[in-house]
């Protein structure tokens, strides 16, 4: 460790510090006629106390210049070695048992010949990284490009020398690795598993649908069928409904006529009953067939009674309302329809909800429209704009008073209200949107109503206001929101420049729309799930709330909840508290459908709610099962590594030694501490102190 002395001042105060202690020690012992009248053996004490003063008083007048002791630690990291390994089931299917044993023993010993010279670091790896070393061959997919994103973050700024990579070169899932734009010093090395041979195969390799349907509407699913190896067989597409083999849809006859062979198939189904709908399509055998796992696929389709429709009333053409088309879409219950105010025919009966972006404008009142909405118990969303007629507007609702508005703007950010709860909006997700740009907010002052809710406060500037931005009220059966702003495109385009996707835009709408939407609840008790379908690698999580008599969201009392798959199997579980509301993590479940029922006892009664899920099946490592080592050759080469072959194992530790990357490299850290802090400092002008005082005293001075 290396230490040295930096200051925050120029260098010359330290010499205003020692005039400054002269001049304390001249005016004292030599200006001052204290000791004018002393002894002569008195009088030689005197350079002494002068010194003392000086010394005393010029270290404190430098401490009071924040110097600083910079300590240099110096510590030489070994070279990291990364090893992941594939952990999909597409290894097991193409493994074999001898090949398995030569990998193993061969990857042990490249960690014995690499152990001195290097860190080893040991990951398995199907749809993410995990920090684990045994595989077992179970990951339902395979995401190449995710996996290697995830070692360059947590690499980035380490000293790696290798990264090794053992798969089969299968991903189905992320993108294409080859096209991966990150930049990695190490070399990387692919260790090339799994048989390139191709087998008399016949698959299915996707089947495309829409995961929502209408009931009473038809639907299309196109199914894209190759086979390999096969040319002049016959196969059978059959589509069945529901569960089993008794309820056939569609069949039809398939010639395959070239080795290679590839061909896609349109169905039309009828959506004729609303619930989770599950379609079966599968191909018979052909002869010599090995791998049949991948001649059948499952999909489920969300039959929905009706889309709820949302009206965007407008003043006027905004970016605003096209944004908001979108993020109101991506949740397929709703649809949303943009119509100006001078097109409009006044007809709002078959909405769900409006939402008046403008209006009240100062040629529209939009009283008449307003009394309509009302009488006609439809939920209504005002989001202002400067074209806004203030004074109009504070006619229409209650929920929130904006008084002198002049035509003025304040560029406004959000602030989370901790107190909200219309509806679960949980902390980080609002951290999110207090970084989006500001909204252009009338200049005026707010009032909200008692009886409102605010989610997002206005900051103006550096300063948070109790003004609301995003407010919501419900009034007897009747439900109000207001935006006081405009320039929500903004939050959309920087959600996705920040993200890389609108889900946090998107959430916070689809949240807003649910909460004003819905009919209204009045169960005390409610388990929501933010969807009816998974896949059986996804965690299945859970939310409750729980109105007390007053209807007031409280979570004291316990919430259970008890998972049941179709043979009777039960699942129980125990909600976990969040600040007012519930939240569950019941983690993956085998495939099937499920019925819950949620409970809780409040003040002697049992309160519960139910609902239905299902967990399907993923069959993506079974599609494809024939290794691809030319993917492996492109990515190693543009990392600056090789493929090798699992009876190649031996040499790659030479080879990796060998590389420019794999030496170890010093990493110099950084500490600063005040002196000020110094204890023994501080006793040590205390004992100059002191001891000064005490011989003015000795020598009869004060």
């Amino acid at each position: 460790m290396n230490s040295s002395l930096t200051f925050q001042y120029p260098l010359w105060w330290i010499g205003l510090c020692v005039l400054l202690g002269i001049l304390f020690a001249v005016i004292l012992y030599f200006r001052d006629q204290t000791f004018k009248d002393a002894s002569t053996t008195q009088k030689r004490f005197i350079p002494l106390l002068a010194l003392l003063r000086f010394l005393g008083a010029t270290s404190i007048a430098t401490l009071l210049l924040s110097p600083l002791i910079k300590d240099r630690f110096t510590e030489v990291q070994k070279p990291y070695v990364v090893i992941a390994q594939d952990n999909s089931e597409s290894i097991a299917k193409t493994f074999k048992d001898q090949d398995s044993l030569n990998y193993s023993a061969g990857i042990q010993n490249l960690v014995e010949a690499l152990n001195e010279d290097a860190e080893i670091q040991h990951f398995i790896f199907d749809g993410k990284l995990k920090e684990e070393t045994e595989p077992n061959y179970t990951g339902k997919v395979t995401n190449l490009s995710a996996t290697l994103e995830d070692i360059y973050n947590r690499f980035s700024y380490q000293n790696v020398g290798a990264v090794i990579l053992a798969t089969d070169g299968i991903y189905n899932e992320g993108s294409n690795p080859i096209y991966s734009n990150f930049e990695m010093d190490a070399p990387l090395y692919t260790v090339a598993l799994g048989d390139t041979t191709p087998t008399r195969d016949l698959r299915i390799d996707k089947v495309l649908h829409n995961r929502i349907a209408y009931r009473g509407d038809k639907f299309t699913i196109r199914v894209d069928i190759s086979a390999f190896n096969a040319k002049g067989s016959t196969t059978v597409m059959n589509v069945y409904k529901g569960k089993g083999t008794s309820n056939k849809v569609h069949s039809k006859n398939i010639t395959i006529k070239e080795d290679r062979f590839f061909t896609s198939e349109e169905v039309i189904l009828d959506a004729d009953r609303t619930g989770i709908r599950q379609f079966t399509i599968t191909l018979t055998k052909i002869k010599d067939e090995e791998n049949t796992t991948n001649n059948y696929q499952t999909i489920y389709v969300d039959v929905l009674e009706g889309r709820q429709k949302i009206l965007i009333l407008a003043n006027s053409p905004h970016p605003d309302l096209s944004a908001l088309k979108q993020s109101i879409e991506t949740n397929k219950n709703y649809e949303a329809k943009i119509v100006y105010q001078d097109k409009f025919d006044g007809n709002v009966k078959d909405q769900n909800l409006v939402i008046l972006h403008g209006i009240p404008s100062k040629k529209n009142d939009g009283k008449t429209l307003v009394d309509k909405l009302k009488s006609a118990n439809i939920p209504t969303w005002f989001i202002t704009t400067t074209q806004t007629n203030m004074a109009a507007l504070d006619k229409l609702q209650d929920i929130v008073k904006i008084s002198g508005a002049n035509n003025s703007t304040n560029d406004v950010q959000s602030v989370y209200d901790g107190s909200f709860n219309l509806f679960t909006y949980e902390g980080t997700e609002a951290q999110k949107i207090e970084d989006f740009p500001p909204l252009v907010a009338p200049f005026a002052q707010y009032e909200a109503s008692p009886t409102a809710q605010v989610l997002f406060k206005q900051k103006i500037g550096s300063v948070d206001t109790d003004y609301p931005l995003w407010i919501l009220q419900q009034s007897k059966n009747y439900k109000t929101a207001v935006l006081c702003g405009e320039g929500f495109w903004r939050w959309r385009v920087y959600d996705y420049l920040k993200n890389q996707s609108h889900v946090n835009i998107n959430n916070l709408v689809s949240k807003t729309i649910q909460y004003l939407a819905v009919k209204n609840d009045k169960r005390q008790f409610r388990v929501n799930q933010p969807k009816n379908l998974f896949n059986e690698n996804e965690n299945i999580f859970f939310d409750a709330e729980f109105y007390n008599d007053s209807y007031e969201l409280i979570n004291e009392p316990e919430a259970t909840l008890r998972v049941t798959n179709a043979d009777g199997q039960d699942y129980p579980f125990t909600f976990s508290r969040t600040a007012s509301a519930y939240t569950l993590d019941a983690g993956q479940l085998p495939t099937g459908d499920y019925d819950y029922v949620g409970k809780a006892v409040y003040n002697g009664k049992e309160f519960k709610s139910s609902g239905k899920f299902t967990v399907k099946e993923l069959l993506l490592e079974a599609v494809q099962t024939t290794a691809d080592h030319g993917m492996l050759q492109n990515l190693s080469s543009n990392f600056g590594g090789e493929v090798v072959r699992v009876n190649d194992l031996a040499g790659l530790a030479a080879k990796i030694k060998e590389h420019k990357e794999m030496k170890p490299k010093m990493f110099n850290t950084y500490k600063t501490r005040s002196v000020i802090n110094l204890k023994w400092l501080f006793f040590i002008i205390l004992a100059m102190l002191s001891l000064e005082w005490f011989f003015r005293k000795y020598n009869g001075a004060y």
